[in-house]
């Protein structure tokens, strides 16, 4: 039989943060520095390397902590979803903020609606993208310019100024700024 290992997790967004608060929580909560993984990446990363290295290191019977459940996923979905896995592998999880107790028949409940509660989300804005797409192809087939550079971009005006600006050696930055075309029009213009 292995010994049972205790683990901790810390994750900040951005590189110019500091987990140094969440740190200082893990040890004060007796995990071993040498045993706390850290990512400074957005949750919104499917990759995130320190949580890989650590989920690829831990066994049954031990058990991760973080400061807060979300620090473990890019949606209350994922969270959930990374939850139910290491549950199933036999790995605890615990959060070191009140409240956020998922083990027992009150969390596995509060966890059951929260996932239930993430896939109406998940939905709903799958709902919205699709109305906003729809409506944005309705616009398009009435001549209506939907967003960014004006329909007007790529007149025949346009095109030799763009060839124009190009033969006196400018650079397609330096065209972008003098005809007010996007950059992808002025490639297209030239390639023509």
């Amino acid at each position: 039989m292995t010994n049972s290992k205790s683990f901790g997790y810390a994750r900040v967004s951005t590189t110019s943060q500091t987990n140094d608060r969440q740190l200082d929580a893990l040890t004060g909560a007796g995990i071993d520095p040498a045993d706390i993984f850290t990512d400074k990446i957005s949750g919104a990363r499917q990759s995130r390397p320190g949580l890989d290295d650590l989920l690829s290191r831990v066994r049954a019977g031990d058990s991760i902590t973080v400061g807060s459940m979300d620090r473990l996923g890019r949606s209350a979905l994922h969270v959930l979803g990374t939850l139910a896995d290491l549950e199933e592998r036999g790995i605890l999880v615990k959060s070191l903020k009140p409240g956020e107790d998922f083990s027992g028949a009150t969390g596995k409940l509060v966890r059951a609606v929260m996932t239930h509660v993430a896939e109406w989300e998940r939905a709903m804005n799958a709902e919205r993208v699709a109305e906003a797409r729809a409506a944005k192809a309705a616009r398009a087939k009435d001549g209506e310019q939907i967003a960014g550079r004006p329909i007007t971009a790529m007149t025949a005006e346009n095109i030799n100024k763009i060839r124009g600006h190009k033969a006196k050696g400018r650079t397609v930055a330096e065209i972008v700024k003098l005809t007010g075309v996007s950059r992808a029009s002025v490639y297209r213009a030239l390639a023509q």
